[in-house]
């Protein structure tokens, strides 16, 4: 179970990936016309944090390091097949994951407000 301060550390995380998420997705989209442009992604969320190893608090804890959240694009193996052009890009596909991303980053949201709640309620603020 999730301490509150790293219920909002993933909260955190899971807006900067949104973020970074949308901004390929913008690339993507302004690329739509490009020849020869393929379209890229970013791994999901999910996929992102099993990469991440637990922080050592102590020096008595065992191979602790602090995870770099890093979040570089790839190209998009699942992407349709190229255009005459040469491009990959789908405009209806970017318009249907920038609502799945928009959704991950309102997630987000909701979980850091709830959480910042808690914390002020236990305050009594």
């Amino acid at each position: 179970m999730f301490d509150i301060p790293d219920l909002m550390r993933v909260a955190q995380d899971l807006a900067r990936h949104a973020s970074a998420r949308q901004a390929v997705i913008a690339e993507n989209i302004a690329q739509a016309d490009t020849p020869g442009f393929r379209a890229r992604d970013l791994a999901t969320f999910g996929a992102q944090q099993e990469n991440v190893h637990l922080a050592a608090t102590r020096p008595t804890h065992l191979n602790g390091s602090a995870p770099a959240t890093q979040f570089t694009p790839q190209i998009d193996r699942d992407a349709p097949a190229f255009a005459p052009n040469g491009n990959t890009v789908s405009l209806e596909r970017e318009m249907m994951r920038a609502a799945e991303t928009r959704q991950s980053h309102d997630m987000a949201l909701a979980a850091y407000g709830s959480a910042r709640n808690i914390l002020r309620l236990s305050l009594g603020r």
